[in-house]
């Protein structure tokens, strides 16, 4: 075989330049501290470590949404734990206006006192969180889900319950539909309650008897929430009865509607009056609504305008639908502490699951200094070697040996 002198040359700087270019990759290895800088280097290890990495990338984002998740449920939280407060304030206030000494005027100081806690628990019923979404609208995140004034407030969202996905597997709701919390607070079995008027001859022994639908059965939504006050008339020997509009004025209802009596249905109730036999003898109806802002209304109504059996009655139906609503509200903000606390223990899961990510990640993909560095050396050195060598070869020709 003839070695040509261009075949030498050739042959020599494509050594040199093969050494540089593993003398270059060894010097990445070694800056960056990983193994695996293209996929020629290791196919396998780098098609685990892109599988690894799409897990490790969607478990960070978990991450994020468990963070997002747990601002939205403290917010809720906060807010959850201000009802509260507004609820046994408003408990303790309608204990302190049962006292049944009280002026008229110093009632009017409750209702001052009542319709400002009103306002506030509908204000924090409409409340938005940083996005300025609504938090108690449910999916209608853009619309106030609680419009309208006292005696009269409506529900404008739905029964949606927003969530994030945590993991990945589950869903945490991060806001509550608000028709749940101040729409449902109680039951609508037992919602009517009657209470013989203060000038009954009889006292507290004449009632009002309901006949009840069987099976029991509660009125209809469009009819609670509703006070009432029957009074006998002894000149004419029928009944009356008159409803108070919270807000607005006591109108009594068509007595053509009613009839004479004793025993007449009005709004879905049927009611025996026959206990009241004498003149102006009366009792008061309450309904009760699963609305806390109706029930609210009715109570502090009831303080501004005393039925026939004066404040008291308003006073037991507060406390009663107050209570309810009470438990409503403890039984949620104990779901929401659960839920943070569930959020908490998969933030653990995911540290760990990042960490064992980060493991992996760097058993297919870091270098080892110490051989990488024992292998930069050994490369520098052979290319050291091949230059010297280059010289010498090509420094072989006859013409150096031509006189």
């Amino acid at each position: 075989m003839r070695i040509s002198t261009s075949m030498i040359y050739d042959k020599g700087v494509g050594t040199i330049q093969q050494l540089w270019s593993n003398i270059l990759h060894a010097q990445q290895e070694v800056a960056t501290g990983r193994r695996v800088l293209t996929p020629a280097d290791d196919p396998i290890a780098a098609s685990r470590a892109l599988d690894v990495n799409k897990s490790r990338t969607i478990n960070a984002q978990y991450k994020v949404n468990q963070d997002t998740s747990t601002d939205n449920l403290r917010l809720l939280e906060n807010k959850l734990m201000g009802m509260c407060d507004i609820l046994q304030y408003m408990r303790v206030s309608a204990l302190g206006a049962g006292d049944g000494i009280l002026s008229s005027e110093e009632l009017n100081f409750f209702v001052i006192d009542m319709r400002s806690q009103f306002d506030a628990l509908l204000a924090l019923a409409n409340t938005q969180d940083v996005s300025g979404n609504f938090l108690f609208s449910g999916y209608r995140a853009d619309v106030q889900p609680f419009q309208g004034s006292f005696g009269n407030v409506s529900y404008a969202g739905d029964q949606g319950m927003r969530t994030i996905q945590v993991s990945s597997s589950r869903y945490m709701p991060v806001s509550l539909p608000g028709s749940d919390l101040f729409g449902n607070t109680r039951t609508m079995d037992g919602v009517i309650n009657f209470f013989p008027g203060s000038g009954n001859i009889a006292g507290a022994n004449v009632t009002v008897e309901f006949t009840p639908q069987i099976p029991p059965a509660p009125p209809a939504a469009a009819d609670t929430g509703r006070r009432y006050e029957v009074i006998y008339d002894d000149n004419t020997g029928t009944y009356g009865v008159w409803e108070y509009v919270p807000g607005g004025n006591r109108e009594q209802l068509d007595p053509a509607v009613i009839g004479t009596g004793p025993t007449f249905t009005f709004n879905g109730i049927n009611v025996d009056a026959s206990a009241l036999v004498n003149d102006k003898e009366s009792a008061e109806i309450f309904i009760a609504s699963k609305n806390v802002f109706d029930n609210l209304a009715i109570f502090i109504d009831s303080l501004k305008n005393p039925g026939a059996s004066g404040v008291i009655s308003g006073v037991k139906f507060a406390i009663q639908n107050i209570d309810y609503a009470l438990d409503t509200t403890l039984r949620v903000r104990a779901q929401v502490g659960s839920q943070l606390v569930e959020l908490e223990q998969l933030g653990n899961v995911n540290t760990d699951m990042d960490t064992q990510y980060a493991d992996t990640l760097s058993r297919l993909q870091d270098c080892d200094y110490a051989e990488a560095m024992s292998r930069l050396t050994l490369l520098r050195t052979s290319l050291e070697a091949s230059q010297l060598s280059f010289l010498r070869i090509s420094g072989l020709s006859l013409f150096n040996y031509l006189q």
